[in-house]
């Protein structure tokens, strides 16, 4: 039963009837997909108008509350009115401010948390490129784009880049052909040239793991839905493996 001091407070400082303060609560109930109980939802929708709801749940109550809906660092909400207007929230990132009435607050939540993993595949995905385009390009020339890589993965590449010149308006990929390759042809180029490879890299399968595997939350990613926190630390540990292997084999390269 939904603690009725809770219920007395949020009239007193909505000046919201009660049949409008239990749609809320549903409301609540819905975003967090039912997986809450209607007296959580109370709690939770109280808290998000500033009331104090440690003064009527113990810690306990409250704990299993914060793990329910964790909060991203800066929300704003606007002071709630009569009428019955979903609430603005605004997330701020580096300075770019999103403002969506309807978002889940546990959306703002991943974003703000996707945004500490982006960094460390885009430099992975990237430090691929550069290694492959170093080793090709010390032994056989500035000009081994042309003859060191599968026809099958140039053309994936042309097509790209023609699509790419249909819109001039907007910025490139970058200054090379291999800035357009998807992170699964990185891994073919790789194994196609493996020996060019094989003194810097344990084998094969290795690279080709610590690639494929992190390929999969990077694809996650591109399509803006939030990883695991498992797939996160498979991430941070895969990406620290390949900076390790890369300091033994820097004087090679």
């Amino acid at each position: 039963m939904i603690d009725k001091r809770i219920m007395q407070v949020l009239r007193e400082k909505t000046n919201l009837s009660l049949s409008i303060i239990y749609k809320r609560i549903q409301e609540k109930r819905q975003m967090m997909g039912y997986t809450i109980t209607r007296e959580q939802a109370a709690a939770l929708v109280a808290s998000e108008r500033g009331i104090d709801i440690s003064k009527y749940l113990n810690q306990e109550e409250l704990s299993v509350l914060r793990k329910l809906q964790p909060q991203p660092p800066v929300i704003i909400k606007k002071a709630v009115t009569t009428t019955v207007t979903p609430q603005a929230k605004v997330i701020q990132l580096d300075g770019l401010e999103v403002q969506d009435p309807l978002l889940p607050n546990r959306t703002l939540g991943e974003a703000v948390k996707m945004t500490k993993v982006y960094p460390i595949i885009y430099i992975f995905e990237n430090s691929v490129r550069n290694i492959i385009s170093l080793v090709l390009a010390k032994k056989y020339g500035e000009d081994w784009w042309a003859t060191r890589v599968a026809k099958s993965v140039k053309d994936k590449v042309q097509k790209r880049m023609d699509k790419e010149s249909d819109n001039p308006w907007h910025g490139k990929r970058g200054s090379a052909p291999i800035f357009y390759t998807s992170i699964g042809d990185l891994v073919s180029i790789i194994k196609d040239n493996w020996g060019d490879f094989m003194n810097l890299f344990p084998s094969q399968s290795w690279i080709e793991s610590k690639i494929s595997e992190i390929e999969l939350s990077r694809n996650i990613i591109a399509h803006n839905n939030p990883l695991l926190n498992r797939d996160i630390n498979r991430i941070k540990v895969y990406f620290e493996d390949w900076e390790a292997q890369l300091k033994t084999v820097k004087d090679k390269i």
